[in-house]
C-alpha cells in the first residue's frame, strides 16, 4: 500500500482482493480480519479513483511481507505434473507472471494446464462474473 498517498488502487479493496484470488467478495472480510489481528495486514481508508467515498484498503505489514515471501517460496518449490512429467512450479513461471496467475493453471490433482482451470468469481468493481452468478442461482 503506498505510504502517505491519498489515493489507492481498487485492487487493494475487498472487491479487488476478491477478484485477484477468485473468491466471492462476501468470503473475504473474515480472512482479512484474521490476517490483520495476526499483524500481517494494515488497513486504512483511502480515496479510490472513481469512487464517491473513501474505502478501506489493505496492505501487507513488514511481517506480512516476510510471511508472504516464505509462502510464495514454498509454493514455487512444489512439484506438479505437466504433459505427464513432474516439474517444479517455479520452472513454469514466465517472466513477470504473478504467482496467482500461474496457480490458476493448476488443478486439485496438481496437474498443470495451458489454460486457466479457474475463472474469476468477481471483477474488481465487485460485480460477479457470469460463472459466479450462475453458481449462485444453482445454490438458491
Amino acid at each position: 500500500m503506498p505510504e502517505g498517498e491519498w489515493e489507492a488502487p481498487l485492487s487493494l479493496t475487498q472487491a479487488g482482493i476478491s477478484a485477484a484470488v477468485h473468491v466471492q467478495r462476501k468470503h473475504v472480510p473474515r480472512t482479512l480480519k484474521r490476517l490483520e489481528s495476526r499483524g500481517c495486514l494494515v488497513a486504512s481508508k483511502r480515496h479510490i479513483h472513481g469512487a464517491k467515498q473513501r474505502r478501506i484498503v489493505y496492505g501487507l505489514s513488514p511481517d506480512g511481507r516476510k510471511r508472504a515471501s516464505e509462502l510464495r517460496g514454498k509454493i514455487l518449490s512444489l512439484e506438479v505434473v505437466k504433459d505427464g512429467s513432474p516439474i517444479l512450479i517455479s520452472e513454469l513461471r514466465k517472466g513477470g507472471q504473478l504467482t496467482l496467475e500461474l496457480l490458476a493453471h493448476i488443478d486439485e490433482a496438481m496437474v498443470f494446464h495451458e489454460n486457466p482451470v479457474i475463472s474469476p468469481v468477481s471483477n474488481p468493481d465487485g460485480v460477479a462474473s457470469l460463472d459466479a452468478q450462475a453458481g449462485e442461482q444453482l445454490v438458491r
